[in-house]
């Protein structure tokens, strides 16, 4: 969703740009360019508010699957299905709650939404349940360390999977401010320091 956002802002920017050169060119030109500048800013507006109101109707039926199996602070998408195998990609949830939250506290939280997310695939009817998430190296070795008290299979794949999930210095302020309110000063992850952990749970 990522990837969708960014593409529709630069399409924004583009239709934006473009009306502003028509408006400022009609004059020489004629009127057509006006009338196709007041199509484009019309257009770019309802692109980004299209796009922000889908985006959230979808992260909230996510939200609503990770609240019924009891997850705080993750959810997960299935992408990829076979009559043996699901794969899930697993994502952290954006704060909804009005209260400050702190790294500790959100640490906790995906501790616990490790176990349940075990406790999850080891009831889902399918042999194979693997789990995909791409992360910094912080919560990469939490994961790994649950995974290994769980006995479960595990390796980091040699290029993430999620080409999104590593955020300039700008988005990483932006987290930080939706999920501690701008309390925190937690270093921005280089690039480098983004893996994809995959983890696989076997049922009998």
């Amino acid at each position: 969703m990522r990837v969708w956002q960014k593409r529709d802002y630069w399409l924004f920017y583009g239709m934006i740009a473009t009306a502003v050169i028509c408006f400022f060119t009609h004059f020489y030109v004629g009127m057509f360019l006006l009338y196709l500048a007041a199509t484009l800013y019309v257009g770019a507006v309802v692109l980004v508010l299209f796009g922000i109101g889908k985006r959230n109707a979808i992260k909230k039926g996510y939200y609503r699957e990770a609240k019924r199996i009891g997850l705080e602070r993750t959810f997960v998408i299935p992408y990829n299905e076979s009559d043996d195998e699901i794969w899930f990609e697993l994502h952290l949830m954006e704060p909804v709650e009005k209260r400050k939250s702190t790294p500790v506290r959100v640490l906790r939280q995906y501790t616990r939404d490790l176990k349940r997310l075990y406790d999850f695939a080891k009831m889902y009817p399918k042999k194979r349940v693997v789990f995909v998430g791409t992360t910094h190296q912080t919560l990469t070795a939490i994961a790994m360390k649950e995974a290994k008290r769980l006995g479960l299979d595990y390796e980091i794949a040699p290029s993430i999977h999620d080409q999104s999930a590593p955020m300039t210095k700008k988005e990483w302020r932006g987290v930080l401010r939706k999920m501690y309110g701008g309390d925190q000063k937690i270093r921005a992850p280089a690039k480098g320091e983004w893996r994809t952990l995959i983890v696989r749970v076997e049922n009998p």
